[in-house]
């Protein structure tokens, strides 16, 4: 049976054993984790983790941008994160003049690393269990949304007074366990972050979609930024005054190598995990949801690539969304195959027979055998509507362009009935703006294709209390439905040139047209029935499952005192440990735990997108000029996996040995265990990593950028293992200029 690794608070769980599964809060290693870390082979204290009397690793973990992690690894704020997680921002960089996607890019010199507005890197100051303060005044037999409204009131009356005891930080209060713990997150965010290095897209997306959640893996997942700060090392918005961020800890980068069973440990902020789930909700997922968002993905997917395959300037235009929209098309179906393998869905039903038995003969659960039942039950009855749902989501809010971009007319059109001139102006001028910043990257004919393909299957998923423009679409046959999709794209003003011009020249003329524009009716018609009739109906349901799962979460550790139990992922920090381990994927399938840039040359495709490569690369391997960089048999290292539970946000999170050293950069899990999001299974769950060897070996020795190497601090032993006891062969020297 599935091991539940977890820790509560507030609700006090006895601890038992404790498997390597799980994403822990790192304020609480020494008290749960400490020991099975070190029996494993940790060999740094958890303060050296998690401290906030002294610096610690925790002060180099750096949130990116809201949606990965980063590491800072000199003392002059050099930031390591994957080269997916600042994908947008080398795209921006990007033009057919100055292609960095394509060729990389490296700053040579401080004065040519790109600023990114907008993009922000986090540290976190402390963490802090604030359960009792956002609890007060609550008890469970409260109506749920007085209950909450009392919650909210306590965090709001918690954050006002911290911001002005000290406003140099940000604040935040996460809920825990469906609300049975609360944690304040004290942070600083920095916004001047900059562009360092790259790689080119054939090393940093090598094998792009088809091996995307694919083990073995070949890929050099990596970029590097720079964090800026004012003169006093503070956070400051961008300016030509800032200088680079002195941190008050960053990594070692360990370039001895890892074996098989080496410690690992990776620190980061997971975004979320449903580990709580009854099987019944697990079944909608895996048969119903998961169908349902691939199928809708298998068409976009399939119109954009063909044109990407084709044209260099659509590849270009398209390579972030193409990358978007793949990512979570390919893991759902992972999770199909992931699920089915491990036979969750009757484990977990097993296990929940065995929660029924457990309450009913323990006093403290008196009633609670019946709470699988009535979340099961939940589910059933909100799954017709989740379905609705997801179709808006997928087709008319991510799947098709304009319908999303149409939507942001709106206070253009308010300003122009309500007559206000001052307003109208503002918001033609912000609509002339969305329109170049639109078009940058999209085309038109594509959209059309996508829309055409894509709203039927949205128009057959949908029926509850539907508005006439809508009704009546899903009424026609098919061959009219898309001939009045192509009217409408053509009678859309706003998706044709000259409409940037015409806006601004008469705004009020403009304003009247797009409102009248079947587009825009067809968009706003779906963004207000989802809000109106979809996410409403569906709230109905929320309070209802959230109330019995936080009741159900709670009885967990009182019918199975031996187990303790983790939170499941929200963006928050988090240490998540294990080993360097292959595995078996299916029957006479084993995988090793590492590749080698053998491997990338064995799969070079000349002129395809996905496994194309530099011919300075390709120089590199046939010379066998790995610098410091190879392992004692001379072979080049690229990836490596192991058993650390990971998800969604870890991106960019680095992995770091029993020394606390940086070994590797998290950028993915093995498509076999990719359902670990619902349900671990240690046998076949596993992240990826590209080892730093190659990091370092791509910009030193492909990238010619070694003064960043000589701004890190380099390790070249093993965790035990002393500089002159080190093995004959193993790589000793530093690295020199390439």
């Amino acid at each position: 049976m599935k091991k539940y690794v977890v820790l509560i608070l507030s609700v006090g769980l006895s601890l038992g054993a404790i498997a390597k599964e799980g994403m822990w809060l790192p304020q609480l290693i020494a008290q749960l984790n400490y020991d099975e870390m070190q029996r494993m082979g940790l060999q740094i204290s958890a303060e050296d983790i998690y401290s906030v009397n002294q610096s610690s690793l925790k002060d180099a973990i750096v949130h990116f941008n809201g949606g990965c992690t980063a590491e800072l690894i000199s003392n002059k704020g050099l930031l390591l994160t994957n080269h997916h997680c600042g994908y947008s921002q080398i795209q921006k960089h990007s033009s057919l003049e100055h292609n960095y996607l394509k060729d990389g890019f490296w700053a040579q010199t401080l004065a040519e690393e790109k600023p990114n507005p907008g993009l922000y890197a986090a540290i976190i100051d402390r963490l802090e269990d604030v359960s009792n303060q956002v609890l007060a005044g609550t008890n469970q037999s409260q109506v749920t949304e007085k209950r909450d409204s009392i919650i909210n009131a306590n965090i709001k009356g918690l954050l006002a007074k911290l911001k002005e005891e000290n406003p140099a930080l940000s604040y935040e209060v996460k809920d825990f366990f469906y609300g049975n713990q609360y944690i304040l997150i004290a942070k600083k965010i920095f916004n001047d972050v900059r562009l360092v290095g790259a790689p080119p897209s054939s090393i940093g997306k090598y094998g792009a979609d088809t091996d995307n959640w694919v083990w073995p893996r070949h890929t050099g997942d990596f970029s590097v930024f720079r964090v800026y700060a004012n003169p006093d090392n503070q956070p400051a918005n961008y300016s030509e005054e800032n200088v680079p961020y002195q941190p008050a800890q960053h990594l070692k980068v360990n370039i001895a190598g890892v074996e098989e069973g080496d410690f690992t440990m990776v620190y980061g902020f997971p975004g979320s995990t449903q580990q709580y789930l009854p099987a019944a909700e697990v079944e909608n997922i895996i048969e119903v949801y998961n169908p349902a968002r691939i199928a809708v993905r298998d068409e976009i997917l399939s119109i954009l690539d063909a044109k990407m395959r084709v044209d260099e300037a659509t590849r270009l235009r398209y390579a972030s969304k193409y990358a978007r929209i793949s990512n979570s098309w390919k893991r759902w179906k992972g999770e199909i195959l992931g699920i089915a393998r491990t036979d969750a869905i009757a484990k977990l039903k097993e296990e929940e027979a065995a929660f029924k038995m457990a309450s009913k003969s323990n006093p403290k659960l008196k009633g609670k055998e019946s709470l699988v039942t009535e979340l099961a039950d939940l589910y059933k009855k909100r799954m017709p509507l989740s379905l609705e749902r997801f179709h808006y989501i997928e087709v008319g809010y991510f799947g098709i362009e304009s319908f999303r971009y149409a939507l942001g007319f709106g206070a253009l059109i308010a300003a122009a009935e309500e007559g206000d001139e001052a307003a109208l102006t503002k918001a033609a001028e912000q609509a002339a703006k969305r329109y170049q910043s639109f078009m940058k990257d999209y085309e038109y004919q594509l959209d059309l294709q996508v829309a055409q393909a894509i709203l039927p299957m949205y128009l057959d998923a949908v029926s509850t209390d539907l508005p006439d423009i809508i009704a009546d679409l899903k009424g026609e046959d098919a061959e009219d439905r898309q001939e009045e999709i192509e009217d409408f794209f053509e009678d859309a003003l706003f998706l044709h040139a000259g409409f940037e011009e015409k806006v601004l020249d008469n705004p009020k003329s403009m304003a009247k047209k797009i409102a009248k524009s079947e587009l825009y009716q067809l968009s706003r018609a779906m963004y207000d029935h989802y809000f109106a009739v979809i996410a409403a109906g569906l709230s109905e349901y929320e309070s209802a499952i959230k109330s019995k799962q936080a009741e159900y979460v709670a009885a967990l550790p009182i019918a199975f005192p031996e187990k303790p139990f983790y939170p499941d992922a929200n963006s928050t920090l988090r240490v998540a440990y294990g080993q360097v381990k292959g595995y078996e994927a299916k029957d006479a399938v084993e995988y090793n735990h590492q590749t080698y840039l053998s491997g990338v040359i064995e799969k070079y495709v000349p002129g395809d997108y996905e496994f194309d490569l530099p011919q300075k690369l390709i120089d590199l391997y046939e010379s066998k000029d790995f610098g410091p960089y190879a392992n004692e048999e001379g072979k080049m290292p690229v990836c490596f996996v192991a058993t650390n539970h990971t998800t969604g946000g870890n991106s960019g999170s680095p992995v770091l040995n029993a020394k606390g050293e940086l070994i590797g950069l998290n950028f993915d899990r093995a498509w076999d265990g990719v359902m670990s999001d619902m349900y671990f299974d240690k046998s076949i769950c596993r992240n990826v990593m590209v080892d730093l060897r190659y990091v370092l070996f791509i910009i030193d020795k492909l990238g010619g950028a070694h003064y960043l190497v000589e701004e890190m601090d380099l390790v070249t032993t093993r965790p035990g293992q002393d500089e002159d006891s080190k093995e004959e062969g193993t790589q000793q020297n530093l690295p020199q200029a390439g």
